[in-house]
């Protein structure tokens, strides 16, 4: 028997999530959103997909900020403290172009699962746009009924 699966639910929990970690930048800092996104993902099959493969829920903001030295950096650190003021354990994830992209990671068991948040900012550099990314990845489910991933 195939678990059911919580993706409806998880959806709804990963824009509450987005919407409360983005709504931690403070308004000076100009945020405004550049792309946004939400959606199920679905674990690769070998064959047709099942109602039982592997399935979670990714929502997605990318945000501009004020063009003001450090915006991303102040953005990045607003959001640290309110997700590990609320009991998220934060760990650095990883550096690219040469340290100019950090990335850090959130995780917090809510509700029997393991939710992952990720913010992605910027070092001030000449010609770097000061923008902050952030992710929020539910815990694992399974495809459920619509197995056809559409």
């Amino acid at each position: 028997m195939t678990p059911e699966s919580r993706l409806d639910e998880y959806q709804t929990e990963a824009d509450r999530l987005l919407s409360e970690t983005v709504a931690l930048i403070p308004a000076d800092l100009d945020p405004e959103s550049g792309f946004s996104e939400s959606e199920p993902r679905y674990a690769p099959t070998e064959g047709a997909a099942s109602a039982s493969d592997p399935a979670w829920w990714q929502a997605r903001e990318n945000l501009n900020l004020a063009a003001d030295p450090d915006t991303s950096a102040d953005a990045a650190a607003a959001i640290a403290d309110g997700l590990t003021a609320d009991g998220w354990r934060e760990s650095k994830v990883r550096e690219t172009e040469g340290g100019a992209r950090i990335t850090d990671g959130f995780r917090k068991d809510l509700d029997g699962g393991e939710w992952y948040v990720e913010v992605t900012w910027v070092q001030t550099r000449p010609g770097m746009a000061e923008v902050v990314e952030v992710l929020v990845v539910s815990p694992q489910t399974v495809r459920g009924a619509d197995a056809s991933g559409t």
